[in-house]
């Protein structure tokens, strides 16, 4: 009997939300059937749903348009999801938990001993508008013993973990639940938009020796930090391509939709990178009028706000270690790191070498996966392989079933 599971990711964005639908069996990486995408300017700021109606009309667009590309693998229509969360009341922390086993040297520890020390590592006082939104464990140690990652039937009298807890407010998840029900759907679980992304353009080894994320979307730009092979910190600023694009359509006196052409057609982050008196035609504001300017005076509108965002990037991987730690350096995805330069300008910036990143470890003939504003939501496609023993707290979460997945997780891995 086949034991292929369908399963779709929803990353609810800015500028976007894009829906995709994979088969995944108990081996192999996911094979994507299906790919969605509905505008959701009107529904989305910031990351933060401001429109709920709106925000619901999106998803079912972006569903339906997956839905209707997956039929030709499968007939089943969409039910449950596992949806990104983003938006700048999302924090990070890193916590650490330790128990008794017991005295006899033949102790094993088994799953309950497992949940009981996270259970202890998540056991953190929050503001009473605040909720944990996700739990990973990064690591065991079985009698000081370290870097184990699955403890389970070692022996040992002593476990601690070590685990990376994302919060966020209680408002927001909830706000962002009701959209996905409203739309007709369940939402499994919601995971962080920028773990997704980190799941399918990360290597392992990457994040052993050191790495940073950089997931720049249309209205923010998510950073996360990984070393000694886990997450350690995320973080977010709230500036993206949007704030770029608004700073062409001033100083070209465009409207917002002919800027986001000429950025992306013509616009680069570093002004050494065009032609200084290749000229480009636009549509004025007024809608009548055309309107030239060079390539160089462009870049020049988008040189400061890339640097902005940038510098805020830097102070922010500053706090954390000493950048001799990411080895790797950094990687880019998302929308915003296809604009022309941004990988130079980052290298310029950061002063650490800088890759694009591209979905991997994927399959599938769709068109058009191989694209770096779809990482986030082909990483939740990968959430069965995400970290182990990660779960979901909080009430609002908590209602879409994550102990039955938490249950499943366990039977498949240790029963």
């Amino acid at each position: 009997m086949s034991k292929d599971k369908i399963i779709t990711g929803l990353d609810v964005g800015s500028s976007k939300v894009a829906c995709i639908i994979a088969r995944k069996n108990e081996s192999g990486p996911p094979e994507i059937i299906g790919m969605g995408k509905s505008p959701s300017r009107d529904g989305i700021k910031r990351g933060s749903v401001v429109n709920i109606k709106e925000t619901g009309r999106a998803i079912e667009a972006a569903v339906e348009h997956a839905e209707n590309m997956a039929k030709e693998v499968v007939n089943d229509a969409v039910k449950n999801v596992y949806a990104s969360i983003k938006g700048i009341h999302i924090e990070s922390q890193n916590k650490s938990g330790a128990i008794n086993i017991g005295a006899s040297l033949e102790k094993e520890i088994s799953r309950d001993d497992i949940q009981r020390v996270v259970d202890i590592a998540k056991a953190i006082q929050l503001p009473a508008d605040k909720e944990i939104i996700q739990t990973i464990t990064k690591n065991f140690l079985v009698d000081g013993q370290s870097g184990i990652t699955n403890p389970m039937g070692m022996e040992g009298t002593h476990l601690t973990v070590n685990v990376h807890i994302i919060t966020g407010l209680t408002a927001a998840t909830n706000n962002l639940i009701k959209c996905v029900n409203n739309a007709g759907f369940e939402c499994d679980k919601l995971i962080s938009g920028v773990i997704a992304a980190g799941e399918v353009t990360i290597s392992q080894d990457e994040k052993k020796i050191g790495c940073v994320l950089l997931d720049m979307g249309a209205q923010t730009t998510d950073i996360a930090v990984y070393f000694d092979g886990a997450i350690q910190f995320i973080k977010e600023i709230p500036l993206g391509g949007d704030d770029i694009t608004w700073d062409i359509a001033h100083g070209l006196g465009a409207s917002f939709p002919i800027a986001q052409e000429v950025k992306e057609k013509y616009g680069s982050a570093v002004p050494s990178l065009v032609h200084s008196s290749e000229e480009v035609t636009y549509l004025y504001v007024d809608g009548m009028n055309q309107k030239t300017i060079t390539k160089r005076a462009l870049s020049d509108f988008i040189k400061p706000r890339v640097e902005e965002i940038l510098e805020f990037v830097d102070i922010e991987i500053k706090k954390i270690k000493s950048k001799n730690m990411f080895s790797s350096g950094v990687v880019i995805t998302g929308g915003g790191c296809q604009l022309l330069g941004m990988k130079e300008a980052c290298e310029n910036i950061l002063k650490l070498p800088t890759r694009t990143g591209i979905p991997q470890n994927i399959s599938g003939s769709v068109s058009g996966i191989a694209d770096p504003s779809l990482s986030c939501a082909i990483g939740l496609t990968n959430y069965l392989d995400l970290l182990e023993f990660e779960e979901i707290a909080g009430q609002g979460p908590e209602k879409s079933g994550i102990f039955t997945g938490l249950k499943n997780f366990f039977n498949k891995s240790f029963g």
